[in-house]
Formats: structure tokens, sequence, C-alpha cells
């Protein structure tokens, strides 16, 4: 019943949308990271097509097309609409524009959009709100510019409650912190674009319009969006590397963990596989250790090992007899 319960949980988290990291799933579910894969397994057995993300922001998400029926529009489609959207508002004698638009956001709202696209949109954290509709009507605009590498023209409230208007060179969508963004290039009247980086939030308050220029642009192939998000404050970037002994029989089990980011095998010997990896919290660290048991051992950094030594020893102290 207890297996049952977290897979039914387990699907209800995944259906929020987006990419969500096992160790988040293990801690909602209080238990630990390898049953994820047992819940995983029940839910493909089930018929929903759960995919499988590596790297930084890796893991597990939903495919909603499994779920329910929704839009699927290919790129085409989804710019004809927004060249019809375009052409209608050209006719300011359209008695029914307003409803015209609302259908057109509603359409949009229900699109389910495909993760390999180039201009899909970057979860940095779980997605916990679908974004408003007239939201999701720009992000397309802005995911055109992307495609098509054209410039946009954004006419946006700033923290002061002034409207201001502005020439961008759109290169992301994503979604941080309940919310989601643009990351773009903003280009100074009369002047080349240069690296002017900025975050436009997909608000119906602060986004008020978005529209697609002919000016077309070429992106800079060097552009570090981490780095640069990170600088706002939408990406954690891990400092703390950490040295792990594995045991061999154990390495399946240890490489199913999220443990953090850079994992990569240093050294090997007849029983033992060592680790490496950065990670910007011990809590969750310390938890995956004691659920590994005697299999994956703490070697560095030495401050953190004999901590964890430290609450090993007041355990056994506190339940000893």
């Amino acid at each position: 019943m207890y297996k049952t319960a977290n897979t039914i949980r387990m699907l209800q988290i995944l259906y929020s949308g987006g990419v969500v990291k096992k160790r988040d799933l293990a801690q909602e579910l209080e238990t630990n990271e390898r049953n994820i894969r047992e819940y995983k397994k029940e839910l493909i057995m089930a018929g929903y097509d759960i995919l499988e993300h590596k790297g930084r922001n890796g893991g597990l998400q939903l495919d909603s097309a499994s779920i329910i029926p929704a839009a699927r529009l290919n790129r085409e489609q989804t710019d004809a609409f927004l060249e019809a959207r375009d052409l209608v508002h050209t006719h300011s004698s359209f008695a029914s524009m307003k409803e015209f638009d609302q259908a057109v956001e509603k359409l949009f709202s229900s699109v389910v959009p495909s993760p390999e696209e180039d201009d899909a949109i970057l979860y940095l954290s779980r997605r916990r709100r679908d974004p408003r509709q007239t939201s999701t009507l720009h992000m397309e605009v802005c995911r055109r510019g992307i495609r098509e590498k054209k410039r946009l023209k954004l006419l946006y409230r700033r923290r002061d409650g002034r409207m201001q208007e502005y020439l961008v060179e759109p290169y992301q969508v994503f979604y941080s912190q309940e919310a989601y963004y643009l990351f773009a290039d903003k280009v100074e009247q009369g002047k080349t674009a240069g690296g002017n980086w900025r975050c436009f939030r997909f608000s119906p308050t602060r986004l008020q319009s978005v529209t697609l220029t002919e000016e077309r642009f070429v992106p800079f192939t060097d552009v570090s969006l981490e780095q640069n998000l990170a600088e706002y404050g939408f990406v954690k970037t891990p400092n703390t590397k950490y040295q792990v002994r594995v045991r061999k029989e154990a390495e399946h089990l240890f490489r199913e963990s999220d443990w953090g980011d850079d994992l990569r095998a240093v050294s090997q010997d007849e029983e033992w596989i060592r680790y490496t990896f950065h990670r910007d919290e011990k809590e969750g660290l310390f938890n995956q250790l004691l659920e590994f048991g005697p299999t994956v051992i703490l070697e560095s950094p030495a401050d953190q090992q004999q901590e964890f030594k430290d609450r090993i020893s007041a355990l056994v102290e506190a339940y000893g007899s």
C-alpha cells in the first residue's frame, strides 16, 4: 500500500510539469532515491511515458502528451497562428478582436511543447505553476524570435512604474523561482548588441507586449547562459568538491542517484571506485551517505568528513544500549 501511494504521489509531482531531480522526488516522498527507480518502473508499466534527462538540470519528466489530449502544433503551424494574429490586429474595425485574442491565448496555453526543440523552455527548478494565457502567447513570440534569430520589441513596465520600450535579441526562455523569464541582449539605440544581458519577466503587470521585428541578428556562440543567470541569482553554482569511495558491487545503484554536478570516476582498485562531484549543500548528501551505509564512504573535504563521523557517533551513542 505504501509503494502504491508513493507511486501515485510521484505521478502527481511529475504532472505539475518540468524536470524533477530524483533527489527532490525522494525528499518530497520521504523515501530514498533507490525507490524512485521502482516507482518509475510502475508508472511505465501503467502506460505513462517517463523521460529521464541527464546533466546539471537533469531528472525525471512526465511526457504530458501521454496523459491528456492536447494541441501539438509544429513550428509552421505555430508561426501561422502568430502571423494570423498580427494580420487581424492590422484591421482595427474587426469587432471580435478581444474574443479572437482570448481564443488564440487559450490555444497556446494548451499546446504541448517539444523538449528537444532548440528554442524549448529551460527549467531551472521544478515547475509549480503554469503561465498565464497572455504570458504563454508572449513566450511563443519570443521563442519564434529565438528560432528565426530576429529581434524583438518589448513594451515593459519598469520597477518604478514607468513604461519603456526595449529592442532585444532573444536567447532563452527559462523558468526559475516560480516564474518565467526571457534572457536577452538589450540593443542600445543606434548601437549593435554587445553583451548587455537582461532578464525580462513574463508577467501581465510587467510585460505588456512583444512584437517580432524583421531585423535579424547573429547570436553570440560563446555565451555562458548558466554563468549569466548565476549572476542574477537564478542558478546556484556549487563550489564544494566532494570525493567518495564506492564499492564496485554498489556502483550501479550509486550512479542512479543524483549526487551533484560533474560526477566523474577518478581512480579505482580491486574493491573500490573513487568519484568526485560538486554540490552546494551537505544535508541531503549526509542523508544519502546514511542510506548507502558502508558501500559509499566520504573521503573529502576533511572537515565535512569529520562532521559526518561525529553525527554517526552521536547516533550510535543515542541508540546504543
